[in-house]
């Protein structure tokens, strides 16, 4: 592994953050703005404007990116980020290889921030584990790591796990599980805001009720830990889904550890409790008495640790 630095992009639907990243793991010269939706020439001049200012400060190797988006498999071409407006078909590696002239990686963000969770464990741990990172934000992804590898698959998006299909219709309708009953619809942050929006005339003394169109998981969150009973029951409904959800992964991959990141799935202290409970009731047994459930400790760090890592790994070819 190169031992000078490298710069880590982290681009999600509502923020893009950068920052120069060490082989020790040292976040250094981090930024974040709003990701800009105007379309790919806009994203991509923001993302080449806090790359520059990033390595103005550190003689830096390489780029890695994370993004929730679908890759060609071998030119990191990007054929797809249903959260990024208008980006289908966009060549963002070739724009900062041109920009800069150092080699740059690109990785499905779920991915990256797998990476980023697996980077930090004790070397004899990376090893021998299997690890699940589950990202709930504004959408839901994720990645896997066995046994000191990353699982790709044939698209490069093993571990999009916001794809589940759940439904809470009880006539187990598929046309209502394909419309609205994807993990991610129900257990991300829109889908949170929807459900408790469509509570508030059953508590009408809810202090989310005074937000109106702007309410947000965010508040909802606060909301419960003040009192709020329309919070607390959204916060619960949301998660018996998390639960639920990672109870199918936990009985599919056997792993060593599941790992929330994002948003929600940092709000350990609320959901986690119940997270491991409805995991530990729906999963295969054995499965579910052994793994460990926790959220993330590095937070939106998880992601540049990632791409940093990609961006290392590609350089020696490691990964």
């Amino acid at each position: 592994m190169t031992r000078a630095p490298v710069i880590a992009v982290d681009i999600g639907g509502t923020k893009v953050a950068v920052a120069v990243v060490t082989p020790e793991r040292e976040v250094h010269a981090r930024m974040t703005e709003p990701m800009d939706q105007s379309g790919p020439a806009g994203g991509i001049a923001q993302i080449i404007r806090l790359c520059r200012a990033a390595a103005a400060r550190a003689d830096v190797a390489g780029i890695g990116v994370g993004i929730p988006a679908v890759l060609a498999p071998e030119t990191d071409h990007i054929l797809w980020a249903p959260n990024i407006h208008g980006w289908r078909g966009v060549a963002l590696r070739p724009a900062l290889e041109a920009a800069f002239g150092l080699p740059a990686c690109i990785e499905y963000d779920g991915h990256t921030a797998a990476l980023g969770e697996w980077w930090v464990l004790p070397s004899p741990e990376r090893e021998r584990e299997t690890l699940v990172s589950v990202i709930i934000g504004t959408g839901i992804g994720g990645g896997i790591i066995a046994e000191g590898r990353l699982l790709r698959g044939r698209n490069r998006l093993a571990g999009a796990s916001g794809w589940f299909a759940l439904t809470t219709d009880p006539s187990g309708s598929l046309e209502r599980a394909q419309g609205i009953g994807h993990w991610e619809s129900l257990a991300a942050g829109p889908g949170i805001a929807r459900r408790a929006r469509a509570l508030l005339n059953d508590y009408p003394g809810s202090t989310l009720a005074r937000i109106g169109e702007t309410l947000s998981a965010r508040d909802i969150f606060e909301a419960a830990r003040a009192g709020d009973r329309c919070a607390q029951r959204i916060v619960e409904e949301t998660a018996d889904l998390i639960g639920l959800g990672v109870s199918s992964i936990v009985s599919l991959l056997n792993p060593d550890r599941i790992v929330l990141g994002g948003s929600i799935g940092c709000q350990g202290d609320v959901l986690l409790p119940r997270v491991r409970e409805v995991a530990a009731r729906w999963a295969q047994p054995a499965s579910g008495a052994t793994v460990h459930i926790d959220s993330s400790r590095l937070g939106g760090d998880a992601g540049l640790l990632g791409a940093a890592y990609a961006a290392f790994s590609r350089l020696t070819q490691n990964v």
